[in-house]
């Protein structure tokens, strides 16, 4: 990851020192670092577009789905805790390796229970340098011994982490000639703060970027970045033994929360990064035959397809489109049809359904519906009480 606090401690152009020993306080190199790779993610400022080592060619929705990655292991100490933890939660994550912390059977071991347990490998470099400051010749050759490590331990490489989200477009392309995806992240849950005084606190002389009512909440932390964005590829170190501490807690207040859990090679989640281009997104009223299909979200819920056979139907094919559940109100997208809550199920439930109007040729785009007077649906919201006209199933 970005100048692991542990295990990287100094920097320079060339050479990194490493030891497993805490940095004081005071601006130390990875906190740049961290702060650049934050600004990518969140504050949109990439220096070179389409080079960037963190930012992900898929922006969601993710609909609380979770892709788990772990940097600058294996560990022989607490590596081990995170995988017992992850399988007592029955989650599979993606572990990007530093070949140098490979030093002999116990971490080959460690590499194979990886392999067994379902998880994904992928390379982190030999020494976690940052590749962008690198010379091409020596940026080549940390990403190649990692490379070789990773074939010996009968991996099929598929993805890559730069040290620090640290990119030159020289350095992506080289690692995507390899058959590497570069996998960034959405989430950075700042466990390498938090570990610089053993998992209590993460300082602000460390990580600016932590608001004051997280900086002794790592859990909070987490979540907080996590509610607003629903989901996406999340940064974490099994290196640090504040992680694994807090590890099983944490996943358990996600399970609690409705996140689920995927892996970086998930096509449905993460299309873009495993090279396949997405069908163009739908909408409200957009026509489909399964879930999968609607492939967008609100704030807080996935679309589902509305399966229905029409009444006026001459034989009894089932036709279908895009909804998601809602209480009052629905939210509209420029350029798509309005929409408007109503019920679908008796007054049960309730789900945003187109509004009749040009865009959807008064209904007849959305299949198997005609323009009807519709109830609104309150259920618990403050919404009054109204009427509209809307593509309902005929």
């Amino acid at each position: 990851m970005i100048r692991s606090i542990i295990a990287l401690c100094a920097v320079s152009t060339l050479i990194v020192a490493c030891d497993d020993t805490q940095p004081d306080d005071g601006l130390d190199p990875q906190t740049s670092g961290f702060e650049e790779a934050y600004e990518q993610t969140d504050l949109g400022k990439e220096d070179s577009a389409g080079c960037s080592g963190v930012v992900l060619p898929d922006a969601g929705p993710f609909a609380k789905r979770i892709a788990l990655t772990f940097d600058d292991g294996p560990n022989a100490a607490t590596t081990p805790r995170v995988l017992d933890i992850l399988k007592e939660h029955g989650i599979k994550a993606t572990f990007f390796i530093n070949g140098s912390r490979v030093k002999g059977q116990v971490e080959r071991d460690i590499l194979a229970r990886m392999l067994a347990e379902g998880h994904t490998i992928g390379n982190h470099s030999q020494n976690h340098l940052d590749l962008k400051a690198q010379t091409l010749t020596k940026m080549k050759s940390e990403v190649d011994k990692t490379h070789a490590i990773l074939l010996a331990a009968g991996v099929v490489p598929r993805f890559f982490r730069f040290p620090f989200g640290s990119a030159s477009c020289g350095g992506m392309s080289y690692v995507k000639g390899l058959g590497y995806a570069a996998v960034g992240w959405h989430i950075d849950s700042a466990d390498w703060c938090f570990a610089a005084t053993g998992g209590a606190t993460c300082k602000a002389s460390t990580f600016k970027y932590v608001p004051d009512q997280y900086r002794n909440d790592l859990e909070g932390y987490v979540m907080s970045q996590l509610k607003t964005k629903q989901g996406g590829v999340i940064l974490f170190h099994d290196i640090h033994k504040s992680t694994a501490d807090k590890l099983d807690a944490i996943l358990s207040h996600l399970e609690d929360a409705g996140y689920t859990f995927v892996g970086v090679d998930d096509t449905t989640v993460f299309p873009r990064l495993n090279g396949i281009t997405p069908p163009p997104p739908k909408w409200v009223g957009s026509g489909c035959a399964a879930d999968g299909e609607c492939n967008f979200a609100s704030a807080s819920t996935a679309a589902t397809c509305n399966l229905f056979t029409p009444s006026d139907a001459s034989d009894t094919s089932q036709v279908g489109f895009c909804t998601l559940a809602c209480e009052g109100f629905c939210p509209d997208k420029a350029g798509q049809s309005a929409t408007f809550c109503t019920s679908l199920d008796g007054g049960f439930t309730g789900r945003c359904v187109a509004k009749a109007g040009t865009v959807n040729g008064n209904c007849a785009t959305v299949p198997g519906t005609s323009a009807k007077t519709a109830a609104r649906f309150i259920g618990t919201s403050t919404a009054p009480a109204a009427t509209a006209t809307a593509c309902l199933p005929r």
